[in-house]
């Protein structure tokens, strides 16, 4: 746990050496502030509003879990650094697992930095801290769920351009997934629909948390995080 604490430290501290972390969490903040200030007024409920927050949030949270985790392995083979990586006493798993734990302590602070504009509906719209609470667990298993799907495509190429056009395309795949269900006949229908990124968040943004939607979204980051494993082990053994 030390080693994967250290390179999480290590790729934390060089998100913040650089204005990108910065402008995330500005853009981020103010996409949230003005799509709340637009559609509250429009909502019957703060139950509403609320859902709206967070369906803002994790469109937002996805596509930081893009941009992030674009870099993490991208950038070590583009800058040769993988190789020392390699040469240290460092499993390829712990790599992986503090690339990726960095990736997903951002995300949370930039849960935290948009954190005020949901507490705003329960202070003086009425809605529960429940909700609130449930809406940020769902944005935070999304957006680290996004996160190690980046970080397998990261491991896959030096190009970060490249890597986080792949990480898009595949998330946008699990997106689709639920809209296509309708057209499409059991049991196929229901396969479909429990491989949707979104249809798992639904309960979520609804104030709901329920077991098998976290087990979905950890079985998704348990599966890219190993299968960025092993992308690196080939790579050493090459």
């Amino acid at each position: 746990m030390t080693v994967v604490w250290h390179i999480c430290r290590r790729e934390l501290k060089s998100y913040f050496q650089s204005a990108l972390a910065y402008f995330i969490l500005s853009i981020t903040f103010s996409l949230t502030f003005l799509w709340a200030y637009a559609f509250i007024k429009q909502e019957s409920s703060s139950s509403e509003a609320m859902q709206r927050i967070f369906y803002m949030l994790s469109g937002t949270t996805m596509i930081t879990g893009v941009l992030i985790s674009m870099r993490l392995i991208a950038e070590e083979k583009m800058q040769g650094t993988i190789e020392l990586l390699f040469t240290s006493p460092i499993s390829e798993l712990q790599l992986v697992v503090g690339k990726f734990t960095s990736a997903v302590i951002f995300l949370a602070i930039q849960a935290i930095v948009t954190l005020p504009i949901p507490l705003l509906v329960v202070f003086y719209g009425g809605s529960n801290w429940g909700h609130a609470f449930s809406g940020f667990v769902g944005v935070l298993l999304i957006g680290s769920a996004t996160a190690a799907m980046g970080t397998f495509y990261s491991s896959l190429t030096k190009v970060q351009l490249l890597a986080a056009l792949m990480t898009a395309a595949n998330l946008i795949f699990f997106l689709l997934l639920g809209s296509f269900s309708p057209y499409i006949d059991q049991p196929l229908k229901s396969v479909l629909r429990e491989l949707s990124f979104y249809v798992h968040f639904m309960d979520f943004e609804k104030g709901v948390i329920a077991v098998k939607h976290i087990v979905f979204y950890f079985s998704i980051i348990i599966f890219y995080l190993y299968a960025a494993s092993l992308s690196l082990t080939a790579r050493r053994w090459r």
